[in-house]
């Protein structure tokens, strides 16, 4: 249960995990909580442990408002394989505070996915962890810049394997997830489904799947009332005037999405996870040892991370 103020219920109550407290992630919560410190509309509650929060509060400028309060993971109501891991024991516990009603949305700092599988074996980045604590079949990382929305469809996958996870299905479901959520801003989205191979297979020369896979499943989604357009080879999506048509954009791969995101808004990139039963966001970079302590983190990507999830909140208010 969390500490509650006795605030009016009409705020928005958004949950912050502490992340890898070996980078910057408690520098660039401090930063947020300082930024958000006397904004009344919203109530934070950072899931941290105590080392954890005694480093979030080490970095604060100022004392805090009591409408950021701190909660530690309740252990006993962690499952035994996660609570070694007090990273993702607090993502765990905002999960099920989220699903409990009791928080609208979580945002999630950065943690170190190779130190943390060596705690939670397989662990690959949050967005297959909370699938796999919640249940969910079908989830879609997306990436929001302020000129792009791009759907990552295959996720942390080695690039040898990532033509194993190319399907008319796993396409037609990754569609319509960012449909979807598009479909909160725009009537009628269109949506740019980027080939796969270079010159979108080149008829077939350089690869089949943009012909065998990738088209069939643009032709199903326009049967369903998708405006889904493509294959787009993926040196042309992201340059005029083929962005211009677009609303949102599906990558078959991390990279071939990543890479545009950054370079376009790095510092202000946000990561959504799509299909969740619950609302999570966080900053769009990792935990950036190399500035750890310097006090030159900026806090953009997180704060835009925390805009991103109350902007999600208001919109499923109003469509309730």
């Amino acid at each position: 249960m969390l500490k509650r103020t006795s605030k009016d219920h009409g705020t928005i109550r958004i949950g912050i995990t502490q992340g890898e407290i070996s980078g910057i992630s408690p520098e660039i919560i401090a930063k947020t909580l300082d930024f958000f410190n006397d904004d009344k509309t919203i109530e934070l509650y950072v899931i941290a442990d105590k080392e954890a929060e005694l480093e979030i509060k080490a970095n604060l400028k100022s004392p805090l408002s009591k409408h950021i309060i701190f909660n530690n993971p309740d252990y006993s109501k962690i499952p035994e394989q996660i609570k070694n891991c007090p990273e993702l024991s607090c993502v765990y516990c905002a999960s099920m505070l989220s699903v409990n009603g009791e928080l609208e949305a979580i945002v999630t700092a950065p943690v170190d996915k190779n130190k943390t599988s060596k705690k939670y074996p397989h662990f690959s980045g949050h967005t297959g962890f909370l699938k796999e604590i919640l249940q969910t079949e079908q989830v879609l990382m997306l990436m929001v810049t302020p000129s792009f929305k791009i759907g990552i469809m295959t996720e942390h996958v080695p690039l040898k394997e990532v033509i194993n996870y190319i399907s008319k299905e796993r396409i037609i479901s990754s569609v319509d997830l960012l449909n979807s959520y598009l479909k909160s801003t725009k009537t009628e989205p269109v949506i740019g489904v980027l080939a796969l191979n270079p010159h979108s297979g080149d008829s077939g020369l350089v690869g089949r799947e943009e012909i065998d896979i990738i088209v069939p499943a643009i032709k199903e989604l326009n049967s369903m009332g998708i405006k889904a357009i493509g294959p787009i080879p993926g040196d042309t999506a992201f340059v005029s005037p083929v962005k211009e048509r677009c609303d949102g954009t599906l990558a078959m791969y991390h990279d071939q999405g990543m890479i545009p995101a950054k370079i376009k808004g790095f510092d202000s990139l946000v990561n959504v996870t799509l299909g969740l039963p619950i609302i999570r966001t966080s900053p769009g970079h990792g935990v950036a040892y190399d500035i750890k302590g310097k006090g030159t983190a900026s806090p953009n990507s997180m704060i835009k991370a925390v805009n991103q999830a109350i902007d999600m909140v208001l919109a499923e208010r109003i469509s309730k």
